[in-house]
C-alpha cells in the first residue's frame, strides 16, 4: 500500500489574498502526513502557477479595495455570492496555464481552498480526463462562487454551511463540516482561565493593521495601569515594524506588553483568554480550537460581514461598531458581570466544537482518492 501511495501526488490550490487560504492548504498538508507521509503532497499559489507577474498586482488591488473601497468590494462580492459561477468568465485568465501545470504535476487528486482556483480546476475537469476534486470554503459562507457541478467534495465551516449547500441543490454526502482547516496546534482540550483575571490578545494580522489607532493603545495602556490586577494585554505587531517601535521606543507602552511577528502564535493564544482580532475564517477558527472568545470590530467586507453573523449566531464572541464601544467592553471586562458572560462564550464554542470534524480530513481525503481510482 505504501508504494502506491508514493506515487500519489496531491496538489492543493492557493492563493495570497488574505493569509487564510494559505494557512488552510498548509493544515490540510499537516493533516494527511501525520497519518501517512508518503503521499507527494505539492501546494501551490494559482496565480503564480498561470501568470506570476500578476500575483503581486492582484494581491495589491486586493489590498486597497478592501481596505479603501470596500463598497466596491462588498458589490461584486454579493453579486457572485448569488451569481452562477458558470457565467463568470475570470478564470479564463488563468485557466490555460494552470492547465499546462497541472497536466505537468499529473495529480491524483486537486484540493482547492480558493473560489477562483476552484473556477479554473472545473474548467480544467470539463476539457480533460476529470481528475477527484475538493473545495475548501474558509470563510462562514455558502457564496456560490465556491460551488462548482463537478466537484466532488466539499470541506465546510459549520453544519448551516452544509444545509444552506444542500438547498442549492449539492449532494449531502459530498459535503463534509470540517471547520475551516488550521494548524492543529491551536487545539485546546479544555480552556484554563482564572475568573476575575483576563489576558487580552491584541493581533492585527501578519501585516499588524489595527482597527484602532496608536492613540487607542495608549488609552489601553492607561487603562491596564487602573486596572492591573484584573487585565493584562499583549499588542502583537506582526510586520508592522513602525507601530513597533513607536511603541517599545518612541512612545513606549508602559502597562501593555508589545511584540514584533511572532511564530508561536499557538502558543500564544492558548495562553490568553480573549482575542481581539479581525474576522478572517483562519482567524475564527484558531479562537475556536483554542477555545479563544473573540472580540471584532464590525467589519465592512463582504466574507467578514459573514464571519462576524457567525460570531453573534453562535455566541462565541462580541463585536463592537467604533472607540467608544470598544472602550465599554474594556470597562465590562473589569467588572463582575464579565465572569458569566466569559462562561457563556466558553460553552458555546465547546458545544460548536463538537460538530466540526477536522480529524477526519485524511479519512475524507483516502476516500476520494480510492473511490475515485476504483471508478478507473
Amino acid at each position: 500500500m505504501s508504494l502506491e501511495k508514493k506515487n500519489k501526488t496531491i496538489l492543493i490550490l492557493t492563493a495570497q489574498f488574505g493569509a487564510g487560504h494559505i494557512s488552510a492548504a498548509n493544515a490540510i498538508k499537516d493533516y494527511i502526513n501525520e497519518h501517512d507521509d508518503n503521499y507527494n503532497i505539492v501546494i501551490q499559489n494559482f496565480i503564480n502557477a498561470s501568470l506570476p507577474r500578476i500575483n503581486k498586482p492582484m494581491v495589491k488591488m486586493y489590498e486597497k479595495n478592501t481596505k479603501y473601497m470596500p463598497e466596491l468590494y462588498n458589490y461584486y462580492y454579493y453579486l457572485k455570492k448569488s451569481f452562477n459561477p458558470k457565467y463568470d468568465i475570470s478564470h479564463i485568465i488563468y485557466t490555460p496555464k494552470l492547465s499546462e501545470y497541472i497536466l505537468d504535476i499529473n495529480p491524483d487528486l486537486i484540493i482547492s481552498t480558493f473560489p477562483l482556483a476552484a473556477s479554473c480546476v472545473y474548467n480544467f475537469n470539463l476539457k480533460h480526463d476529470p481528475i477527484p476534486c475538493i473545495t475548501v470554503i474558509t470563510d462562514v459562507v455558502d457564496s456560490l462562487e465556491w460551488i462548482y457541478p463537478n466537484t466532488d467534495m466539499y470541506f465546510v465551516p459549520s453544519k448551516e454551511i452544509k444545509n444552506r449547500l444542500v438547498r442549492k441543490g449539492i449532494t449531502p454526502n459530498s459535503i463534509k463540516v470540517t471547520g475551516v482547516p488550521i494548524n492543529k496546534n491551536f487545539n485546546v482540550s479544555q480552556k484554563k482561565y482564572i475568573p476575575g483575571k483576563y489576558r487580552l490578545l491584541l493581533l492585527g494580522g501578519g501585516r499588524g493593521l489595527f482597527d484602532f489607532d496608536e492613540n487607542f493603545m495608549h488609552w489601553i495602556d492607561n487603562f491596564v495601569g487602573i486596572n492591573k490586577d484584573i487585565l493584562e494585554v499583549t499588542i502583537v505587531a506582526g510586520k508592522n515594524k513602525k507601530l513597533y517601535e513607536n511603541l517599545t521606543e518612541k512612545k513606549p507602552l508602559s502597562n501593555v506588553k508589545v511584540l514584533g511577528f511572532v511564530t508561536n502564535m499557538h502558543e500564544l493564544v492558548k495562553d490568553y483568554d480573549l482575542m481581539l482580532t479581525k474576522p478572517g475564517g483562519a482567524t475564527l477558527f484558531e479562537a475556536i480550537h483554542s477555545e479563544t472568545p473573540i472580540i471584532v470590530k464590525l467589519p465592512k467586507v463582504g466574507q467578514e460581514i459573514e464571519n462576524a453573523k457567525f460570531i453573534v449566531d453562535k455566541g462565541i464572541g462580541i463585536i463592537y461598531n467604533d472607540d467608544e464601544d470598544l472602550k465599554e467592553i474594556f470597562e465590562s471586562i473589569v467588572s463582575n458581570k464579565f465572569n458569566s458572560i466569559i462562561k457563556f462564550m466558553l460553552e458555546n464554542i465547546v458545544d460548536f466544537k463538537k460538530t466540526i470534524h477536522p480529524e477526519n480530513i485524511y479519512n475524507y481525503i483516502c476516500e476520494l482518492i480510492e473511490d475515485k481510482s476504483i471508478e478507473k
